[in-house]
């Protein structure tokens, strides 16, 4: 399983360093597609191909540890790559934005969903992995929106934006999981463009 992040090439980053990172890696993938309950350190293990040992030596807290660091790794890379981001429209903004989850989509096959969902949705309320979970998307929303903002919108309506485009690509996921294909992402980015100002979508 692969967890997919796209680059400004349109390629896909993948990290190849140690038997730590291999195993981050595939947690992150393993709980997009299964949630943090139905991912075990032997699925882990059997993903990653490191020594069983080594698990228990890295992750000593235990599968709430790894999940955090699943979430956090893939975290880091989003935000990486939408400060990467050199556009100077709206559009052009939240283009981006949904330009990355649709290689997610298409790069998987539609099998893959977002890791900090599969945990927000497989996580009790006072779990403080659903804290972490709470922190990524609002990391996220908040790049978003200060992106839109800096593209010329107000800051109130980018980041009522930035939250619908959020909420509507995790959502798309979930949809295009169950469709099979990536139609619903295109659709709901198409309906999502709509919120724009019409100066800022060429309208």
């Amino acid at each position: 399983m692969t967890v997919v992040i796209v680059k400004e090439s349109g390629g896909v980053i993948c990290m190849a360093g140690d038997s730590r990172e291999r195993m981050i890696r595939s947690a992150a993938s393993l709980i997009s597609s299964r949630g943090v309950s139905a991912t075990s350190f032997s699925d882990v293990v059997a993903d990653s191909g490191a020594p069983r040992g080594s698990i228990y030596h890295h992750f000593p807290d235990g599968k709430q540890q790894l999940a955090t660091e699943a979430i956090r790794w893939t975290s880091d890379r989003v935000v990486a790559y939408l400060r990467a981001g050199t556009e100077s429209t709206p559009d052009a903004v939240l283009s981006r934005f949904i330009r990355l989850w649709r290689q997610v989509v298409v790069t998987s096959n539609a099998s893959s969903g977002c890791v900090v969902a599969g945990v927000a949705l497989d996580t009790g309320a006072e779990d403080g992995l659903m804290d972490v979970a709470r922190e990524t998307f609002r990391s996220w929303e908040a790049v978003l929106a200060e992106q839109l903002e800096q593209a010329g919108l107000p800051a109130r309506r980018a980041r009522g934006i930035a939250v619908a485009t959020l909420a509507g690509m995790e959502g798309a996921l979930i949809l295009c999981r169950a469709e099979g294909n990536v139609q619903p992402l295109d659709d709901i980015a198409e309906e999502l463009m709509r919120l724009l100002p019409a100066t800022s979508t060429g309208g």
